[in-house]
């Protein structure tokens, strides 16, 4: 895995520290950060940044089911510039996880470009991608994230200088706007690709006064006639047949999906080609979801400590498990569990309770 060497002096108290602390620097495994010119958009739908979710683990298996480019969570600028433990352990990835982003949030250009520096020096991703679009209080109060769309200039000279700064391709994940009736969006764009942006990624709603309200598409569309290089549309794709629409609609080049891949990474395998006939796959059946399930969960536990694997995978299991039959008591379950003999019993025995036969299937056995 792709990582630093040691350092105790570098950062915060963090759960992960002790497997942070054992990776060996990138430059030792022979890798260094692609070149801008070479950098292009992979086919397949792409994987959205998700804090708390979109961890090493649930990558490789979306990835394995299709994914195209795949992001990091979200990370402070400030906390790798600093050396924070907790930020530097975010920058991780496998190789087999390329084409990757590392999406760094911050509110100023040269903090910024100080982090894209060290994220290219010692995790050489494939991409930096600015978030210019969480509209989450605690990031729009400091001037990060979503509130960088009340000045598109700014995010034309933040990609300017982390591309020159880092040396790798750039890009920017923006909203329609800051507030309903200012939008923002293709002129940030605009400002984005003149400062050597390679593509830039569009949610459809506004950053403040958006909740409840649906993604504006024709956002994404008027992005798109905006500028010349590929647009990735986001917002409100929660089925195969919106994924389609948003390509038909919009005229993106490539689809975010968010929310819809929780719990549910196969969904991209189907995702590889939109503009294919159009065709509605099934879920996997239930014990299929259940063994990738106890995957997932051996995964984590390879990357995380016990305790943290298993905090963290309690929406994951929550998301696997809906719809199952009598879910609720193995979600109740799992949320109490907190060791991995547990687990793994709960698992097993969830798994023979779905393959009971049924009175009239156990009259013919």
């Amino acid at each position: 895995m792709v990582g630093l060497e040691s350092d105790p002096a570098a950062g915060d108290a963090f759960p992960e520290k002790d497997l942070y602390y054992r990776m060996p620097p990138v430059e030792k495994q022979g890798q260094t950060a692609p070149q801008v010119a070479n950098f292009q958009l992979p086919p397949g739908a792409i994987l959205a940044p998700m804090a708390g979710i979109t961890d090493s683990p649930f990558r490789r298996l979306a990835r394995r089911y299709g994914a195209g480019l795949l992001y990091t969570e979200c990370i402070s600028a400030e906390g790798v510039r600093r050396g924070s433990a907790a930020s530097l352990a975010l920058c991780r990835f496998h190789q087999d996880e390329r084409p990757i982003a590392v999406q760094l949030f911050g509110s100023e250009p040269g903090p910024i470009a100080e982090a894209a520096a060290v994220v290219a020096k010692h995790f050489a991703p494939d991409l930096i991608d600015i978030n210019c679009g969480c509209p989450v209080k605690k990031f729009v109060t400091r001037g990060c994230g979503g509130a960088l769309m009340q000045s598109p200039t700014k995010i034309g000279r933040i990609v300017a200088e982390v591309r020159a700064a880092s040396g790798i391709a750039v890009s920017v994940k923006l909203r329609a706007g800051y507030l309903p009736g200012a939008e923002s969006a293709p002129e940030a764009a605009q400002a984005a690709e003149e400062a050597g942006a390679v593509f830039i990624a569009v949610h459809g709603r506004f950053v403040r006064k958006a909740k409840g309200t649906p993604a504006d598409w024709n956002v994404i569309a008027r992005v798109k006639v905006a500028v010349a290089i590929p647009v990735v549309g986001n917002g409100d794709v929660e089925s195969y047949a919106d994924a389609r629409r948003m390509i038909k609609e919009t005229n993106c080049d490539r689809v975010m999906i968010a929310r819809w891949a929780q719990g549910r990474p196969w969904i991209f395998e189907a995702l590889n080609d939109v503009a294919a006939p159009p065709k509605v796959p099934l879920d996997p059946p239930p014990w299929e979801r259940l063994i990738l399930l106890n995957e997932h969960y051996r995964m984590m536990f390879d990357e995380f400590p016990e305790g943290l694997a298993l905090l963290r995978m309690r929406k994951q299991a929550g998301w696997y498990l809906h719809g199952l039959a009598d879910a609720a008591k193995v979600r109740q379950s799992i949320m109490h569990i907190d060791n991995r003999p547990a687990l793994e019993t709960a698992l097993s025995e969830y798994l023979t309770y779905l393959h009971k036969p049924s009175p009239l299937e156990a009259e013919t056995l």
